[in-house]
């Protein structure tokens, strides 16, 4: 199956675990050799007065990619924060590092 980006972004995530809708991806993380997805950005819970950070899920908790649909299977206590910083660049990978996981 092959899928774009931009078909992609426009479904929702929802969680099998907790049927908690996580909402649109945000953006997608590639290896640095371009050949392989690691996963996709979900946004965080926003909080009054406090930023809130973005989720990563990876790819291989994708449990099926439906026609409006994303579902996943996430622990909500393993998941995994990934904070927007000047540091970033376009595609959401640190330029410094690739320690970004």
């Amino acid at each position: 199956m092959e899928i774009g980006y931009s078909e992609l972004r426009t479904k929702e995530v929802v969680n099998l675990k907790n049927g908690a809708r996580m909402g649109k991806i945000i953006d997608m993380i590639i290896d640095s050799s371009g050949k392989c997805v690691l996963g996709v950005v979900v946004p965080g819970v926003r909080k009054l007065f406090k930023s809130a950070e973005d989720i990563f899920i990876p790819w291989g908790n994708i449990s099926k990619i439906g026609d409006d649909v994303i579902l996943v299977q996430i622990d909500a206590n393993s998941l995994t924060n990934v904070a927007r910083s000047p540091e970033m660049n376009l595609e959401g990978i640190p330029r410094e590092t690739d320690d970004y996981l």
